[in-house]
């Protein structure tokens, strides 16, 4: 369970046995009291964390945008606030009412005195009825408690769930499944916040989450969204990277280059505006730094920096690494990003080197010529995100550099096959589903889905792209080959796991089980 979880759900389990001692009235007086401590030591830790922006805690106020635009999540918010509000301000008058000094006497150590005679520190006098006052902020307190349950049953049942889901034990089984396999993923409506030109052909979105799905999307700097894009004759899915590390605001930024013939990139920029709504699932991929606080060496062309970019802020505000850039465009004006690459270079001038270079004026660098300007970064953990033949140089320049493959990760979508699949006849697969045994045969170039679905087979899937995981099932025997992975390790790969939207036969006989 999430940390926020478990603070929330101490917090309401403490102001449940408050509340059960406030209405028997006063011969609970003293539990009374000490409860009233314990809570108002709890809302002043979540103000405090309120105002810290711990990761996991959401905001405990709307943001501007949902006070210009109010929606349904902002409600529960401002109904939360406000029965925080009206209990601190009860608990305040009640510590007024009472000498804390003796009621703290009975700690060892603790003298009656602590505090003062109650006439001396009596601040709550100029009220007037001041028990009337305090009962008053504690019912509209519990009346706010009571219209944030309805709205919890109303517009977030499903958020009730995942709250009492720790305190449940886990069979040993599903445990450890949930341990070898990433979670499928649903697609969620993302809300459409803002949008920027970063240059002629690209364009940058701020998209909003949902409160209730937060803790699905949050992400590692590197990784990227898949979005469903809805364009005239059928829906898309194109992979598109985050850009800049993601908070606990639930504001993701994309950032998308217009391609010629491209029918997704090219829908995006007639049609996505602020205030529409796209559809995307949770944040994947394997492109992250293993540390943000050992050095990094980054090589990207064009488009290729919106990964890096995710990475550079993450590394230079979040870790104490030291970062290197070369980024390659054709000339000054394609430059994504640029202003702020220019204020990072300006911020962090001892810890991140921008080198550049241009098409333009230099001509295409070649590997020995990349090499050359990266000589003192060959101990640094790398990073290649571009175009296939800029990242096949690029790949060339580092084993000039004689830098290891283990320390090289490569960002490409699409991506061929690891190895060669079997390029003889059919290969015969035997398949269990939904517990029952099927047998049929797989083409030359087809994948295990294909397959299946051919054979009237209704196996799980949703992306068809290698990145939510949905159609993940397990090598029994036989081997294949992967198209394309985005979301299994290499323990899982080792352990069987493949996806059967990217996976081919590279084996005469397979056999798999979900």
């Amino acid at each position: 369970m999430a940390a926020f979880n478990r603070f929330r759900l101490f917090h309401w389990l403490l102001a449940g046995f408050f509340v059960a001692v406030y209405m028997s009235g006063s011969s609970a007086e003293l539990l009374h009291i000490w409860l009233g401590y314990g809570l108002l030591v709890l809302l002043v830790l979540r103000l405090l964390i309120s105002g810290i922006h711990l990761r996991g805690f959401p905001r405990l106020l709307p943001s501007k945008r949902q006070l210009r635009r109010p929606d349904i999540t902002a409600l529960g918010m401002w109904l939360t606030s406000a029965a925080l509000a009206s209990f601190a301000i009860a608990t305040l008058i009640g510590l007024g009412m009472v000498d804390n000094g003796d009621v703290l006497a009975a700690l060892p150590g603790v003298q009656p005195n602590l505090f003062g005679a109650a006439s001396d520190i009596d601040f709550v006098d100029w009220m007037g009825d001041t028990e009337g006052v305090h009962q008053f902020f504690a019912d509209l307190g519990l009346g706010l408690v009571g219209l944030h349950i309805a709205y919890l049953l109303v517009f977030r049942r499903r958020s009730i769930g995942p709250m009492l889901k720790g305190l449940t034990k886990t069979p040993k089984g599903a445990a450890l499944r949930s341990q070898s396999l990433p979670e499928a993923g649903e697609f969620v409506r993302l809300q459409v916040i803002s949008r920027q030109a970063e240059t002629l052909d690209t364009c940058s979105y701020v998209l909003q989450v949902p409160g209730v799905q937060r803790s699905r999307f949050l992400a590692r700097p590197g990784q990227f969204l898949t979005l469903r894009v809805p364009c005239d004759e059928s829906a898309l899915l194109r992979c598109y990277s985050l850009s800049q590390p993601v908070g606990t605001d639930g504001l993701l930024r994309i950032t998308i280059k217009r391609v010629a013939a491209g029918r997704a990139s090219n829908w995006l920029f007639e049609h996505l505006e602020p205030g529409d709504t796209i559809e995307a699932l949770p944040p994947a991929g394997l492109f992250v730094p293993h540390s943000l606080d050992a050095d990094l060496l980054l090589l990207g062309a064009g488009s290729g920096i919106t990964p890096l970019m995710a990475i550079i802020e993450a590394a230079l505000a979040q870790g104490s690494a030291r970062v290197c850039l070369f980024y390659a465009n054709r000339d000054p004006e394609s430059v994504i990003f640029a202003e702020r690459l220019a204020v990072l270079q300006r911020d962090y001038s001892q810890r991140f080197d921008l080198r550049q270079w241009f098409d333009v004026s230099q001509g295409r660098a070649d590997a020995q010529q990349i090499a050359t300007q990266l000589i003192d970064w060959s101990r640094a953990d790398c990073f290649i995100c571009g175009p296939r033949a800029f990242m096949d140089t690029a790949r060339t320049a580092l084993g000039l550099l004689a830098i290891s493959d283990m320390r090289i990760h490569l960002e490409r979508f699409g991506a061929a096959p690891g190895g060669a699949a079997r390029s003889g006849g059919r290969s015969r697969l035997q398949v269990t589903l939904a517990g029952r045994m099927h047998e049929l045969q797989v083409a030359p170039g087809e994948v295990l889905l294909e397959a299946m679905e051919q054979a009237g087979l209704q196996p799980p899937s949703a992306c068809r792209s290698g990145v939510c995981a949905a159609c993940t099932c397990r090598v029994v025997s036989g081997s294949v080959i992967l198209r394309s992975n985005q979301v299994l390790t290499e323990p899982q790969l080792h352990q069987g796991w493949t996806l059967a939207c990217q996976a081919e036969p590279s084996s005469a006989e397979l056999r798999v089980e979900y």
